[in-house]
This record gives C-alpha cells, sequence and structure tokens, in this order.
C-alpha cells in the first residue's frame, strides 16, 4: 500500500468536475499528468484549462445534455475535453482513432451527437463519411479549443452537473456485432475512482500510474478519475509498444499499471534482461488474460 492513502470526501466521489476542482485545491503544484512523449500538467493546470476549454466549447454552442464525439489520440486535449463537458453537463462520446468509414459512420449516426471535436490528422476520415451524418455538421478543432482555453482567466465557480447526468457515451469494441453505446453517468465514475483509492490498488498521492492505452477505451479514462481523487500522477505514452514499455517504466518511477488481453503476453515475448526486477510497480491490474498465462505472470 501507498503512503498518504485516505478516504475521499463526499464531495470529491459526486461529478468528475468536482474532483478536478477539489484535486487543485489539494494539490495544487503536483503534476498530475506527464504525456510521453508531450507535455506535463500539474492539478492547477487541469483545473484551469478545463474551464477554458469548457468556456471555449460553450462559446461553440455546447450546452447541457449534449452529447459531443471526441475523436482523438492519446494528447491532452482529449481528457480535457472530456472533464470540460462534464462541467457543462455534457456528455463525450469517445470515437476509436482506428475505425475506418463504416465503424465510424454508425457511431456517429447512432450517439446522435451535435458536434465532433477532433485534430486535423483524423480530417481524411471524416471527408470519407456520408455527408448525411448529423455529426459532421459542427466539426470543432481541438487545436481552437487549445488556444481558447489557454487564454482564459482564472476558474470561476461552477454548478456542478448531477451525479446521474451522463458523462460518457461509451461504445463497446464491435467484439459480439455493431459497437453498442453504454450510458454512463458520473456518479459511475466517482464510484470507480473511489474503490481504487479506499480499496485495490489503494492509490494515494505518492503513486505514479501508468496508462499505453487510447484514451477512447474506458481504462485510461477511469486512471484520469482515479488520479484526481488520489492525488497520483498519470502518465500516458502514446500507446502500447512492448519493447521499451518496461524502460518506461522505470523511467518514470511507476508504481501501478492496468494491462489487458495481449498486453502481458508480448511483454512476457521481450528477451530477458538483468533489468527486469529494477522497477518500483507495486500493483498491476490485468483483465482478459489467457488462462495458461495466469501462473507465469503471478
Amino acid at each position: 500500500m501507498s503512503a498518504e492513502v485516505g478516504t475521499p470526501e463526499p464531495a470529491l466521489a459526486a461529478t468528475l468536475v468536482a474532483a478536478v476542482h477539489a484535486a487543485a485545491q489539494r494539490w495544487p503544484g503536483r503534476i498530475a499528468w506527464r504525456f510521453d512523449p508531450g507535455d506535463q500538467l500539474t492539478f492547477a493546470d487541469v483545473n484551469r484549462l478545463t474551464a477554458g476549454y469548457a468556456q471555449a466549447l460553450s462559446d461553440r454552442g455546447v450546452r447541457a445534455g449534449d452529447r459531443v464525439a471526441v475523436l482523438l489520440s492519446n494528447e491532452a486535449a482529449f481528457p480535457l475535453t472530456w472533464l470540460a463537458l462534464s462541467r457543462l453537463g455534457a456528455a463525450a462520446v469517445p470515437v476509436n482513432t482506428r475505425y475506418q468509414t463504416a465503424d465510424a459512420s454508425h457511431v456517429l449516426t447512432a450517439c446522435r451527437a451535435s458536434a465532433i471535436v477532433t485534430g486535423a490528422q483524423f480530417g481524411p476520415l471524416l471527408e470519407r463519411l456520408p455527408a448525411d451524418v448529423p455529426t459532421l455538421a459542427r466539426t470543432i478543432p481541438a487545436a481552437e479549443l487549445a488556444t481558447d482555453a489557454a487564454r482564459a482567466g482564472t476558474p470561476g465557480g461552477f454548478t456542478p452537473p448531477d451525479p446521474a447526468a451522463t458523462a460518457n457515451v461509451q461504445f463497446t469494441s464491435g467484439t459480439t456485432g455493431r459497437p453498442k453505446g453504454c450510458l454512463l453517468p458520473n456518479r459511475y465514475w466517482a464510484l470507480l475512482a473511489a474503490s481504487m483509492v479506499n480499496e485495490f490498488p489503494y492509490l494515494g498521492p505518492a503513486d505514479v500510474m501508468l496508462t499505453a492505452q487510447p484514451f477512447h477505451y474506458i481504462d485510461p479514462q477511469w486512471n484520469v478519475a482515479a488520479g484526481l481523487l488520489a492525488g497520483a500522477e498519470l502518465v500516458i505514452l502514446d500507446g502500447f509498444h512492448p519493447s521499451s514499455f518496461w524502460a518506461k517504466v522505470r523511467a518514470h518511477q511507476v508504481t501501478y499499471f492496468y494491462c489487458l488481453g495481449a498486453m502481458p503476453g508480448l511483454l512476457l515475448r521481450m528477451p530477458a534482461s538483468p533489468e527486469d526486477r529494477r522497477h518500483r510497480v507495486r500493483a498491476v491490474q490485468c483483465s482478459a488474460i489467457p488462462p495458461a498465462l495466469h501462473a507465469t505472470l503471478e
């Protein structure tokens, strides 16, 4: 168990935006997110920029109850947009960055999103989609949001959304048919994050978390929520690279990470090294691991 494990106050466990605000009050100068490669943001930065993104989205017509698609890579704009939408009482619809025309069209039509926040690299995909996909009528460049948010002043007060308000329309992977949208309220994220602080892995301010999965998956998002509640630093890689994964774990002094599916098996296939046991990891969570690998992994 890490040091400084504590029980979150009820206000911290209500909504995502309340967690952002409380983290900035408790740990303003501590690193919240460290992108590798990329920038780093303190908890105060996250609070300030979340408010700035929310204002920029509001200026573009986003309102409480709206659904907004988010098609972005592992960059600060993704979690900032997600948290900003929650601040407005709107819902994010994370879109798989590997989608091709059919799945992207299906998700953007099925979710009934009123807008999409995206980057220039996804322009070619959007251009291939049918013109009658309603979400495409309002495309919001993430770079514009970032510019406007950077100009914003000190965050003012806010009215936390109803904990029952939808924070995500999270689509399944589509392994058993077309992707299906799951409605996740603010309360879902609050309870999940609180469980990671009050129960295993007992995250606290002394921890450094790591995620290598794309932000459109659900696990990097709950890592963000848990980090805000715990005061833990979250390291975000640009993707999962088996050959360099443990080097990143060592370089960032990681104490906790989550992995799934093929990831552990791919790590086991890497050549053994004297450096393999030189790390600070104290807890790992895994899912969808082939039974034949359980004993070796443990």
